[in-house]
C-alpha cells in the first residue's frame, strides 16, 4: 500500500506532467482569451426611397428576400415625414449580426404630402441566417428579427 502511493506521488516529480500542466493551462487561458469571433465590422450608409401607402400602418419593418440574393427593407409607420424629408440608415455588420440606426430629416413644414414608408434595398448579404436590430431613437423604437435570406422570404415585425 506504501508503495503504490510512492508511486502514484512520483508522478508528480515527473518533467511529464509539469509539461502537460503547462501545455494544458495554456490552452486553457488561449480559449478564455479568444473574444469575438465575428471578425471586422463592416459599415454601410444608404438613403432611403420615400413613399406614401395607400393604409395607415403602425410602425414596423419589413423584410423581402430577392432572388439576386439581396434584401428589401420598408420602414413602415413614419410619422412627421414630408417629401422633402429624408431618411437613412447607418448599418454596422459583425459577422452575422446586423445592427441598423435608422436617421431621419423631417422636411419642411409647409409641405402637404406626408410620407409613411421608406425602402432600402441591402446587397451586401448572402444566403445566411442573420440577426438584425433597428433602433429608430429618435421616435423611440425598436425591432429585432432573425432572417434567413433566402428567395421569396417575407418578414414583418413590429417595432415596439
Amino acid at each position: 500500500m506504501i508503495i503504490s502511493k510512492l508511486i502514484l506521488l512520483s508522478i508528480f516529480n515527473s518533467v511529464e506532467f509539469y509539461v502537460i500542466t503547462v501545455v494544458v493551462a495554456a490552452a486553457i487561458i488561449a480559449y478564455a482569451s479568444g473574444g469575438n469571433s465575428g471578425g471586422p465590422v463592416r459599415q454601410y450608409l444608404l438613403p432611403g426611397v420615400l413613399t406614401m401607402s395607400d393604409e395607415g400602418r403602425s410602425p414596423a419593418i419589413e423584410l423581402i428576400c430577392c432572388d439576386d440574393g439581396s434584401v428589401v427593407l420598408r420602414r413602415h409607420g413614419l410619422e412627421g415625414m414630408t417629401l422633402s424629408g429624408a431618411v437613412s440608415l447607418a448599418i454596422n455588420v459583425s459577422g452575422f449580426d446586423v445592427k441598423i440606426k435608422e436617421r431621419t430629416v423631417p422636411g419642411k413644414r409647409g409641405d402637404s404630402e406626408r410620407i409613411d414608408t421608406a425602402s432600402f434595398v441591402l446587397d451586401f448579404m448572402g444566403a445566411e441566417h442573420y440577426f438584425i436590430s433597428y433602433t429608430a431613437e429618435d421616435a423611440g423604437l425598436f425591432a429585432a428579427v432573425t432572417l434567413h435570406n433566402r428567395p421569396g422570404i417575407r418578414v414583418v415585425k413590429a417595432m415596439q
